[in-house]
């Protein structure tokens, strides 16, 4: 038991002479193995340790890339500002801007996704993720929905970047914007109604045929069934399959409904447009 306290006391020494540079390979270590909460551990001796290190920045910028893929974009966020603002002027300044951009755009806030891209674009024009931003913001314009804008901006990134590396990214999304404005839309009115009058037909109306076929041969069992206790004076299995069908009669016209709403959905184009944001983490 003796032994005990002295153990401590050179764990302690060993903490707190550790080298820097060893504390920040071992939480790259752990986060390259996806053990991003050790990562974060790391980082945050490093940054209790030295202070005043050169290691100090790098450290905040791989304790927000841990806690983003860990699942905490809040937090994520938060450290990507705070890099932003304590070190401007150095590399991990525009790391933590740029990154902040692509968290903001993956969880779904696409204006303030663009806005923080229009900053960098601002602040840091020629800067080591300019191109990068520059071609981010049409995506983040596009995601939004602001399809006039997104073309005007993919001509900008045309014109600045005659042979940049997203140019073949740029055709295929200016393709997609296109097709999207081309794309006619389905009325919700016309498929509820289709279905109120054929249960199922509002399905088959924005193309969701195997959805139509199966409410189309569920209603027709159910009434079969209901008038079936009709014919032999079953009170019981009438009425049984009368509330039954009831119930799936409404349902095929709300799911209707609710088909072509998705149907008229961008979402499909949002997801390629998502899948191609590389995060450089």
């Amino acid at each position: 038991m003796k032994l005990l306290p002295l153990l401590m006391i050179i764990l302690l020494q060993v903490n707190l002479f550790a080298d820097g540079g060893n504390i920040i390979k071992t939480a790259e270590h752990h986060y390259n193995n996806g053990e991003y909460y050790n990562a974060i551990t790391e980082s945050m001796r490093y940054q209790h340790l030295y202070p005043e290190g050169d290691l100090y920045a790098a450290s905040v910028i791989l304790a927000g890339k841990s806690y983003y893929l860990g699942g905490n974009t809040e937090k994520a966020l938060g450290i990507f500002t705070d890099c932003f603002n304590r070190f401007t002027k150095e590399t991990q300044g525009q790391e933590g801007l740029y990154y902040s951009g692509i968290v903001r755009i993956l969880s779904g806030s696409y204006y303030f996704g663009a806005r923080t891209f229009q900053e960098y674009n601002f602040v840091y024009k020629g800067g080591i993720f300019y191109e990068d931003s520059v071609f981010n913001l049409c995506r983040a314009r596009a995601l939004a929905e602001n399809y006039d804008d997104a073309e005007r901006l993919i001509g900008e990134y045309r014109a600045l970047f005659p042979e940049g590396k997203y140019s073949s990214e740029a055709d295929k999304l200016d393709l997609m914007i296109k097709d999207e404005r081309n794309r006619k839309k389905k009325n919700p009115v016309i498929a509820g109604l289709s279905s109120a009058l054929i249960p199922g037909s509002g399905y088959f109306y924005t193309g969701n045929y195997r959805l139509g076929a199966i409410s189309l041969l569920t209603n027709g069992a159910l009434i079969l069934l209901a008038y079936d206790g009709y014919r032999r004076e079953n009170s019981f299995q009438m009425i049984f399959f009368s509330i039954v069908e009831l119930s799936f009669y409404n349902y095929s016209i709300v799911g209707s409904i609710r088909s072509a709403y998705e149907y008229n959905d961008s979402s499909y184009m949002k997801k390629e447009i998502l899948a191609g944001i590389k995060t450089g983490f």
